[in-house]
């Protein structure tokens, strides 16, 4: 009698997922089919890793079933919904149209064992399944999100606000105004929703976003970064109004990185005039936000000699440290 085939170790199955990574992706395809169709969520979530890295789209059906079948018991197969998390990511990648698993996605709740109560860990699988409806330009997207932008969770918060800002939809505006006059604890959040607001509809908000960046505290600073990370031409003034306000160290800081994010000539050119003329403390602080351009050769080397014209030890300190 021929001897029976032995079964593959975790350990086993671990490595030859990671090794299908090198292979063609003709040759991977049926393995990583395999793989997805596992009992051990982990190996799952291996394989939708190595899916998406190998852009393996014909495998769509598999983990869209892979995902639907980890949803049953998930704290129990996928503690900490990692393997549904990768799956997701993959599917966005590959702008698959599964919106069945997108609307289970978003609503999905999953409590695991916690201290001194139990602990929802599936915001990742809501948040990345607001972009797939969003992505998918779902009839139900707005319907979905909106719950989202008061869940418990900071992370689906987040997502579903950048999910938001991304639709192109002016409705979306308004959800996100609405959430931004509400306010949110996590500055993460607040970012993403002023974000939105510039990118949907920048005439309209660019005053309201304006307007938090005078506030105080991680809500100023969230409203200065979304300025910054805007580029709007008209976000500028109200960046520069914001340093000449700032007063405490870190406030500065904010609204220097802002800047220097703007990535605009006319921002750059702020910053390389504080290391000619501002006080030590503020151009130190100028050189860190430029550090974001060091590897624009030209800059860096306007900022260093701009720090060499200063013969400041302190400034020329800081600039080793950020530029290398």
């Amino acid at each position: 009698m021929a001897a029976r085939k032995l079964a593959l170790s975790f350990d086993d199955k671990r490595a030859r997922i990671a090794a299908l990574a090198g292979q063609p992706p003709a040759l991977a395809t049926a393995e990583l089919r395999k793989y997805l169709g596992d009992r051990t969520a982990y190996l799952v979530g291996a394989a939708a890793e190595v899916a998406h890295e190998l852009e393996l789209r014909d495998l769509v059906p598999d983990l869209a079933a892979a995902f639907e079948r980890l949803l049953v018991d998930g704290a129990t197969h996928d503690k900490g919904c990692v393997a549904k998390a990768r799956i997701l990511e993959a599917l966005l990648a590959f702008d698959a149209e599964v919106p069945s698993v997108y609307l289970a996605g978003v609503r999905y709740l999953q409590t695991e064992p916690g201290f001194p109560k139990g602990i929802d860990t599936a915001a990742a699988v809501r948040g990345l399944s607001a972009h797939g409806l969003v992505q998918l330009d779902h009839p139900a997207a707005l319907l979905e999100l909106a719950p989202l932008l008061v869940d418990p969770e900071p992370l689906a918060r987040t997502e579903a606000a950048r999910a938001l800002g991304r639709s192109g939809l002016e409705a979306a505006g308004a959800l996100l105004h609405l959430k931004a006059l509400a306010g949110d604890t996590e500055p993460d959040a607040l970012q993403a929703i002023y974000e939105g607001l510039l990118r949907l509809l920048p005439n309209r908000y660019l005053k309201v976003v304006a307007a938090a960046a005078r506030g105080e505290g991680a809500g100023a600073e969230a409203a200065v970064l979304a300025l910054g990370e805007s580029r709007l031409r008209d976000a500028l003034p109200f960046l520069r109004d914001a340093l000449a306000a700032a007063e405490a160290p870190r406030a500065r800081q904010s609204v220097l990185m802002a800047i220097a994010l703007h990535r605009s000539d006319e921002a750059s050119e702020l910053l390389l005039a504080m290391l000619e003329k501002a006080p030590e403390a503020h151009a130190v602080a100028a050189i860190i936000a430029l550090a974001l351009h060091r590897h624009d050769p030209r800059l860096a080397e306007r900022a260093r000699k701009a720090v060499e014209a200063r013969g400041s030890s302190r400034m020329a300190g800081a600039f080793r440290e950020q530029f290398g």
